[in-house]
């Protein structure tokens, strides 16, 4: 059975080429488990990334689709970069 696995330094790069000709590479933004903030009316709320896919992403257990989130104000990091796009810094 084939599962979801990290990439790993024990990877060959004929076989990292593969997965990137092939689509299975992507970069996820945030990292599972993590906090991150989301601008809602010009204020950021701390939310937890449960899942990311390629389309959208999930915070604390409400899909939202990238195009949407920008349209809000935006996903970030931390606290900081949230404040910062609020102010119009970004």
């Amino acid at each position: 059975m084939l599962r979801t696995m990290p990439l790993t330094k024990n990877l060959t790069l004929e076989q990292i080429n593969h997965l990137i000709d092939t689509g299975h590479a992507f970069i996820s933004p945030f990292g599972l488990n993590r906090t991150a903030y989301i601008v809602i009316n010009h204020k950021p709320f701390m939310v937890v990334v449960t899942d990311v896919s390629i389309n959208a992403i999930q915070l604390s257990g409400s899909w939202y689709n990238w195009d949407e989130l920008e349209k809000m104000g935006g996903v970030f990091e931390s606290e900081f970069e949230a404040l910062k796009a609020v102010a119009g810094g970004a």
